[in-house]
């Protein structure tokens, strides 16, 4: 990667550790790469960095986004946090922004600096606490997705620190380190613990132990949780519990995230939402549509390795797809149906692109789920039409 693609673009990557982690965010520092950053695990989950010239302005996402927001607003902002009355006002005042600049929290941030709620010196420490859990839980996941986007615009008066990555990847590689050290390397530190048996468990550990256990450990607090609570390292307290964690004491147990205050569709504008997906090996079409949708607003990903097709917009998610009918290494029809076969697209918009228009064409590709059809060569007001009949 010498270049970093400036359009949106997704790339796998294997077993994202600290050394990729390190080569992907050094490549886009040296270019100088400004806009937002999406990595994600295919058909799971997605984390977000805001990028200034290379450095981080923030970064969110992840399977429990707003639980960490909250985390580290009691740990670095307790006067925010232990004010119900002023949090709550300030929760719904971000629900009621019609635009939010970046995120909601970090947006959030920003205001409770500008009112001298909260120091400068505070918020770093939060969001790079932030930082670091998320590059350690980066290094649990066996392949990443990564996509540029240039076009996301952060207004430098929205920008409170540029941080460097290399600050944070590095200890947060350490901790993964010492996780792996204490034989928790399978398990998510994001997991919910319970206590399945409280007799055999009182007898099997000492009482002060045992105290606390049946005081934190109610279904409802992860293993970070408690780690925060003890003021423990996460490390330390694996290596606590993975005694009863393997002797079935203790159990780990996938838990929600918190509702966020803003839901996705009011956090951007409607038509930046909108992410139009193209599936052709031909660079030359997918260019050509790129070209249209773009200066009218809406968001592109080109696909030309339709092997890989259904990985990346299941990590994408596209509001709306235009698929080749007739490719050298793969068939359009088997991809219309495996898309069709994922409960997330069974609605989605999927457009023939075709330079054979007729009718035994169009009967098959409706079987197999096709919405609509495009003739080739395509013609920009044909595409425009053709996402606005069909946009959601």
């Amino acid at each position: 990667m010498d270049t970093p693609p400036t359009e949106n673009y997704s790339v796998p990557i294997k077993e994202f550790v600290a050394s990729k982690q390190t080569y992907l965010f050094n490549t886009l520092k040296k270019h100088q790469f400004t806009g937002e950053l999406t990595l994600s695990y295919p058909g799971n989950t997605e984390w977000k960095f805001y990028l200034n010239l290379g450095r981080i302005v923030y970064g969110t996402g992840g399977e429990h986004s707003v639980r960490r927001w909250r985390r580290n607003l009691t740990a670095y902002l307790p006067e925010i946090a232990t004010d119900q009355s002023f949090l709550e006002k300030e929760l719904q005042w971000i629900a009621e922004q019609k635009e939010i600049k970046i995120c909601w929290d970090y947006d959030l941030l920003k205001r409770w600096l500008s009112l001298g709620k909260i120091s400068r010196n505070q918020v770093l420490e939060m969001i790079n606490a932030m930082l670091m859990e998320i590059f350690f839980d980066l290094n649990q996941v066996p392949e990443i997705i990564f996509r540029l986007d240039s076009d996301f615009e952060i207004p430098l008066s929205e920008q409170i620190f540029l941080i460097d990555s290399n600050k944070i990847i590095t200890p947060a590689w350490k901790a993964w380190q010492q996780w792996l050290g204490a034989k928790m390397a399978d398990r998510s530190p994001n997991k919910a613990l319970g206590i399945k048996y409280s007799e055999e468990l009182k007898l099997k550990c000492p009482p002060k132990v045992y105290q606390v256990f049946t005081k934190l450990i109610n279904g409802r607090n992860t293993i970070r949780d408690l780690a925060w609570q003890l003021k423990r390292e996460l490390y330390q307290v694996g290596k606590l519990l993975l005694p009863y964690i393997e002797e079935g004491y203790i159990s780990l147990n996938s838990i929600a995230d918190l509702p966020p205050p803003v839901s996705a569709t009011t956090i951007v504008q409607e038509e930046r939402n909108i992410l139009v997906a193209c599936i052709d090996d031909s660079p030359a079409i997918c260019q050509t549509l790129q070209s249209i949708v773009k200066p009218a607003g809406y968001r592109f990903l080109a696909i030309t390795d339709p092997i890989k097709a259904i990985a990346t917009i299941l990590a994408s998610k596209p509001d709306i797809i235009f698929l080749d009918l007739v490719m050298p290494n793969a068939n359009g029809y088997e991809i219309c149906a495996s898309i069709r076969k994922l409960s997330f697209f069974r609605n989605t918009p999927i457009v023939i692109l075709t330079s054979n228009d007729g009718m035994v064409e169009r009967v098959r590709t409706k079987i197999v789920g096709a919405t609509d059809f495009l003739s080739k060569p395509i013609q920009p007001d044909e595409v425009l039409n053709m996402i606005s009949k069909h946009r959601p």
